[in-house]
Formats: C-alpha cells, sequence, structure tokens
C-alpha cells in the first residue's frame, strides 16, 4: 500500500516552492521589471518570500486597484512559470508605507 500524507506532502511542495522562489528572487525581480516597462507600467514592486504561511510570494506596489489588476496579468504568469505552480492565487492585501524623506512632523 502506497500512503500519501497530503498534509506533509503540501508542507513539502510549500518548502519547495519556497526554496525554488528564494533562489530565484533576483531574476524574478528583473523579469518582472522588464514586462512592466514593456506593458508602460512604470512602477517598482517588490517581492517577499516568507519564511511560513499561506502565501509562497508576497509582491508589493504602491498602487491603486486598477493598477493591482494590470499588475497581476503581467507578472502573475511569470511567478507561476518561474516557480512551477500551476495555478496561483493572488489577493489584495492592506499595507501602509512610511516616507523616510518626508520632513513634515
Amino acid at each position: 500500500m502506497n500512503a500519501h500524507n497530503t498534509l506533509t506532502d503540501d508542507l513539502a511542495d510549500e518548502a519547495a516552492y519556497r526554496e525554488r522562489a528564494t533562489v530565484i528572487l533576483d531574476e524574478l525581480a528583473d523579469q518582472a521589471r522588464v514586462a512592466l516597462r514593456s506593458a508602460n507600467i512604470p512602477l517598482n514592486v517588490y517581492f517577499v518570500v516568507g519564511p511560513s504561511g499561506d502565501a509562497i510570494l508576497t509582491l508589493g506596489a504602491t498602487v491603486n486597484r486598477q493598477e493591482h489588476q494590470e499588475i497581476k496579468k503581467v507578472i502573475g504568469s511569470i511567478v507561476r512559470r518561474s516557480i512551477g505552480l500551476e495555478t496561483g492565487q493572488c489577493r489584495e492585501i492592506i499595507c501602509a508605507m512610511s516616507d523616510a524623506d518626508d520632513t513634515t512632523p
């Protein structure tokens, strides 16, 4: 009998995806930059590979919802192909940014 432990296998797959994403992170960022510029989207984006959680890779950018949709279209396939995911989820997260150059008290 070939026992299959779905939870263990899922965690192993997740670790493998994280490892792959970590190894190619700089290359992934370069590909995203080129693809965004080619699509006339002059934005800086940030990629983060967390050590755990349900997100393999987090993409950050200071954008509005319309820009977020455009970025997903351009970068989603690059990320899935590069990491080896057949499908991927994209979801919006809420964040805030502070500007170190802002001199306003």
